[in-house]
């Protein structure tokens, strides 16, 4: 090797250091042939040239998995571009891929969406005379997501389209799409989009304001992709914008997309973007095959939709906008589950609107089965909150049933937490004569005057007193009178007071 390939040699290895075999992900090299030996009259003009490139001298051992061609292990030093964000690129100049089976909008061979070098990943002048091989540089300060080198609290992400989060210094939002991107653009790139958060912004604008044949182009794109854009965090956006634009024909062929398999409609309306297209596709859909479409599907998981967070949202859109009829087959699993659902979290809420929303014999179904059930659900967290519902309709049979169950138990339920809120809104809804009964049977229990000192029962004598009159209110008042200096020693017995303060002095 003569003097000049020797000095070229240097300059090349300048900053860089072999892959140690101790590396996880460290190529299979020959170390021996990997590290040249350098002369100590050398060190000073290697330590010249490391000032001069800006290479880091004290290299890290972390390298990335995806970086093949990068010679014996060099890592460029990114401390001195500080301020800038690079996107990990492929050798094709490819943006890494982040999202499951479909590239995003950043995934994209960038040059077709935005005409900037620095988007496609060019970095050419990194201020050294060697060019940037492709593949993903490690630094202690950047985190690497699958190629990418990103700063964490400076730096948005890379669909962001690396935009800086500083506002003096660039610009907040992404280069316009409209200004780059023409409906002829937009083939086979639609599906991609609507995943990225700008993109599907975009598309949303577009169909605000396309013809009849663009809306027709868009939706012949995304239909074979609809399954996986209903349930995507941006991509349900773009379907529900869809949705308000296309006929009952291609409607149609969405639900027929989402029902292609058994309970696959359920599962998407279980997810929680998939919930917001769905009630949105219930919203606009009027063709009664669709609504047997939409019923035929609901059914089957009606029960585990109702219990569900996201689920339940879905029931209760169907239940407001449809028919008795069209809801007959989801009321049956509700009063075949009527415990279940009563003592649940989201079914106590659409229980309660099931018996808003029905009619005739479904509506006697629910009701008697809430009823049957009555005196456990009063106990219940959730299942009380149907009970005090029930009430609150003031329907005499159905309140006299309800009283009937309670008979006996109004003492238990006033000690507990949950049954003493339906003892104090049966005192509230009844009628005097009902009232009257119940207060009565408080009183006739020996250990009534414990109510006055228990946590949840001196609020249902609170109620009685101000539901109370005449010799009923008198009853109340001696049982306090005789029980006036336990009460002032007791904090539960002490909220009695504001009601009745001369008692207690």
């Amino acid at each position: 090797m003569d003097r000049h390939q020797h000095q070229q040699r240097l300059r090349f290895l300048a900053g860089t250091r072999p892959f140690s075999p101790k590396t996880p992900n460290s190529l299979s090299t020959d170390q021996s042939r990997a590290s040249p030996k350098i002369s100590t009259q050398n060190l000073i003009f290697l330590e010249s040239l490391f000032s001069r490139l800006a290479v880091s001298q004290d290299t890290q051992d972390l390298y990335s998995r995806y970086n093949s061609n990068i010679s014996n292990g060099s890592v460029v030093n990114l401390n001195s571009f500080d301020g800038f964000a690079l996107g990990g690129v492929d050798q094709a100049g490819f943006f890494t891929t982040q999202n499951n089976d479909i590239d995003t909008f950043g995934a994209t061979r960038v040059q077709d969406f935005l005409r900037n070098s620095i988007l496609a990943g060019s970095c050419s002048d990194l201020g050294t005379d060697s060019s940037v091989y492709s593949g993903a540089y490690q630094n202690p300060n950047f985190n690497d997501r699958r190629g990418l080198v990103q700063r964490e609290s400076n730096y948005r992400s890379i669909n962001d389209g690396l935009v800086y989060k500083n506002k003096n210094s660039w610009t907040r939002r992404p280069l316009g799409l409209q200004d780059y991107l023409s409906w002829e653009d937009l083939s086979g790139k639609v599906v991609a989009l609507a995943k990225d958060p700008y993109g599907c912004k975009f598309l949303q604008k577009l169909i605000e304001s396309a013809t009849r044949e663009q809306i027709d182009a868009l939706f012949y794109e995304v239909i074979g992709y609809v399954g996986g854009l209903v349930v995507d965090p941006f991509g349900n956006y773009v379907v529900q914008k869809l949705v308000e634009v296309l006929s009952e024909e291609q409607r149609t062929m969405i639900l027929r997309m989402l029902t292609r398999t058994d309970f696959q409609l359920v599962r998407i309306c279980l997810n929680v973007h998939g919930t917001r297209a769905v009630q949105k596709l219930l919203y606009c859909i009027t063709n009664p095959q669709q609504v047997s479409i939409v019923v035929s599907a609901l059914s089957q998981g009606a029960v585990s939709l109702i219990k569900d967070s996201n689920g339940h949202h879905v029931i209760q859109h169907f239940l407001k906008y449809f028919s008795s009829e069209d809801n007959k087959y989801i009321l049956k699993q509700v009063a075949e589950n009527c415990f279940g659902i009563a003592t649940n979290k989201s079914g106590c809420c659409v229980l309660q609107r099931c018996v808003e929303y029905s009619e005739g014999e479904a509506r006697d179904r629910l009701l008697n089965e809430i009823i049957a059930n009555a005196l456990l659900l009063a106990e219940d967290h959730y299942g009380n909150y149907v009970v005090q519902h029930i009430l609150k309709l003031k329907l005499p049979e159905i309140t006299e049933k309800l009283l009937a169950q309670f008979e006996g138990s109004y003492m238990a339920l006033s000690c507990n937490k949950y049954g003493s809120n339906v003892v104090e809104c049966c005192l509230l809804t009844t009628r005097k004569e009902q009232s009257t009964q119940i207060i009565m049977e408080l009183l006739r229990n020996p250990h009534s005057s414990m109510l006055l000192v228990d946590p949840f029962g001196n609020f249902v004598i609170q109620k009685a007193l101000s539901v109370s009159q005449g010799q009923l209110q008198k009853y109340l008042l001696a049982l306090i009178q005789r029980n006036a200096q336990m009460m002032r020693s007791n904090i539960y017995g002490q909220k009695v007071s504001p009601v009745l303060g001369y008692v207690l002095l």
